[in-house]
């Protein structure tokens, strides 16, 4: 197993305040888990 750990740090337009979401994960394929956390951190940002 990997460690895997993931900060993204985004900036809201309407508060001006800074926006973090970390993801820890401990997987055999960090590679694929890095995708979809990326994917997953898009969305989440896109859409809230």
């Amino acid at each position: 197993m990997y460690p895997l750990s993931v900060q993204i740090v985004t900036r809201d337009s309407t508060t001006q305040q800074e926006v973090r979401h970390q993801y820890i994960v401990e997987t055999r394929h960090p590679r694929w888990e890095l995708v979809r956390i990326l994917f997953h951190a898009i969305f989440t940002v896109k859409y809230s």
